[in-house]
């Protein structure tokens, strides 16, 4: 009997097909699984993208705008306003009080001596160590000089008849100062005085013993009379003939 065994070429040809079933069954393997990936890759892309976008748009509807950032933020000149003025600190000082007169009321000297003087039916006060001096004009007390017997710093008083302040300036003017080496008249006319009344006065400076003196008289009226008050001082130290004025001012009154 004949075995049913194929022959050696049948054999071959049964090997050459099985091959060619491996090699079709795997490129369609290969090939699903190529798709597979990219459907996932596709749907991950997707996904992403829609989660993007509905962050984006989320954000959009939450966060604040720049217009609105901008509005709530106060400035710092408005939290400076909305605070109210500020406190001085240390070292700054205050605004000057408006209470006080322009013109600045002067107090007299609590050391300044009283005198009245009957001649003048004036009283007023003098610095204690300053020295009478009395002329046709006038009363008056003078520092000690080094130089004289009076130094530059004097102050005095005038009464002149009558109710014109203007001749009374003139007059005492013409009496005192007039005939004095490098006269400079700076300034005339109505004014106020440090006790805040009006009143007329005359401003100068002159050379005095080899010095520069400024000098201003102001008018007092009372009593159908016009009193001068005389004030000099060193024109180097010019800021203190209104002070000097003022305290006579201050303790000036007349008698009757």
């Amino acid at each position: 009997m004949e075995r049913d065994f194929p022959e050696p070429d049948d054999v071959s040809d049964l090997d050459e097909v099985d091959e060619l079933d491996d090699r079709r069954g795997g490129g369609g393997a290969d090939s699903m699984s190529f798709l597979h990936r990219l459907g996932v890759a596709l749907v991950v892309l997707a996904v992403a993208l829609g989660v993007g976008v509905g962050a984006g748009v989320v954000w959009e509807k939450v966060r604040p705008s720049g217009r609105t950032a901008t509005a709530t933020t106060p400035s710092p000149s408005a939290s400076a306003a909305s605070a109210g003025p500020a406190a001085p600190g240390a070292g700054a000082s205050a605004a000057p009080s408006t209470d006080q007169p322009a013109t600045g009321q002067i107090a007299v000297p609590a050391d300044w001596a009283p005198y009245t003087d009957p001649l003048q039916k004036a009283t007023f006060s003098h610095p204690p160590v300053w020295k009478q001096r009395r002329d046709n004009t006038g009363i008056f007390y003078g520092e000690p000089g080094t130089v004289s017997e009076y130094g530059p710093q004097m102050i005095g008083v005038a009464r002149i008849a009558g109710a014109d302040p203007a001749a009374a300036l003139s007059q005492v003017q013409a009496g005192e100062f007039d005939a004095v080496s490098g006269l400079t008249k700076e300034r005339s006319g109505p004014a106020t005085d440090t006790s805040g009344q009006p009143t007329q006065e005359l401003a100068g400076s002159y050379d005095r013993e080899g010095q520069r003196v400024s000098y201003l008289m102001r008018t007092v009226s009372a009593a159908g009379a016009v009193y001068v008050l005389i004030a000099r001082v060193s024109t180097s130290a010019a800021a203190t003939l209104n002070t000097l004025m003022g305290a006579l001012r201050a303790s000036f009154s007349p008698v009757a």
